[in-house]
Formats: structure tokens, sequence, C-alpha cells
């Protein structure tokens, strides 16, 4: 190992398994932001099917959920993406970023979604029209997570009324 006269490690000295285990301590998004194309050593790592077979494109700050900034969102849709949609096999995204992340592109192993901070208006309009997350949910996905944002803007789970009442709207409408 490198080491500089006032014994500083150099991240790039450390082996693969510690990066592993720092990037896994990272949010997805801030890894993907400030990693991806760095090196060739840190894309290999990033872009592991490991890492990323599970997609969580949300930020948790404090107990809740919030967007994703634009900058952000362009680096992730432009560059990231493209390398690694055909390995997603969970994607989790929020309202904010919904459009982009997930009717822009395919994701052929795509088999379970969550939905989170989402309005019912919002969730509603996307289940009735013939958007790409109805055919989604008819035809791909497995496993559905949704989280409402209720009037308090506290994240709720979903009722078993809500739940037949999304059923219906999927095999229905």
């Amino acid at each position: 190992m490198n080491a500089s006269s006032n014994n500083n490690i150099i991240i790039l000295d450390l082996p693969n398994e510690i990066l592993v285990i720092i990037f896994n301590k990272l949010n997805m998004i801030d890894a993907f932001y400030s990693l991806v194309d760095v090196n060739e050593r840190f894309n290999r790592l990033v872009f592991d099917r490991l890492y990323i077979h599970n997609l969580d494109l949300t930020v948790k700050s404090s107990n809740r959920m919030s967007s994703i900034n634009n900058q952000m969102l362009d680096k992730v849709c432009e560059k990231i993406l493209p390398r690694i949609y055909h390995q997603v096999n969970k994607l989790t995204v929020e309202p904010y970023s919904i459009e982009r992340l997930l009717f822009t592109t395919g994701y052929p192993q795509l088999d379970s979604l969550s939905l989170i901070n989402f309005q019912k208006e919002t969730f509603y309009k996307y289940l009735t029209g013939n958007t790409m997350l109805r055919f989604l949910l008819m035809d791909q996905i497995k496993h559905l997570v949704v989280e409402i944002k209720d009037e308090t803007t506290t994240a709720t789970g979903l009722s078993y009324k809500n739940t037949l009442d999304i059923l219906s709207l999927i095999l229905f409408s």
C-alpha cells in the first residue's frame, strides 16, 4: 500500500472487498453520482450485478424519502441506466422521477417494483390510463410495494381495501 509521509491511506489503495463494503454503506444515488467513470476499477465494482440488481433511486433523509435533484437524475438517466437497465430486477422510485426512470427505459428483468411517497391521486392516474406502469403491472411485475403519502405527509402502507381497489384498476380498467 502506498502511504504518504503522514500515514494516510489513499482510497485507491484499498482492496476491492473493503471498497465494496464502503459502497454498500452509501446511498445508491450517491455511489453512482460520485463513483461512475472515476476509473475502470470503480466502474466494475459499482456496476457489479449483485449491487445493481436492486436499484433504489430514492434518497432517504432522517425518516423520510425525498426526490433526487435534477443533476443527479440526469446523470443516472444518461450515463448509468443505459449500462444497467437489462440487469435490474427490483426498482424503487418516487413520483418526481417515475416518468424518467420507469417510462423511458425498458427493464427486461424487472419483476419487483416499489413506488414510494405517492399521492393517492397521482398513483390512481397512473393505474387508470394507458400508462407503462399499468402494462408492467399486468405483464411483468410479480411483486409490488406502494407507499401512499396521506394528508399528514407521512408514508403509509396500503389497506386491504386499497389493495383490492388497485388490483381492480389494473385488471379491469
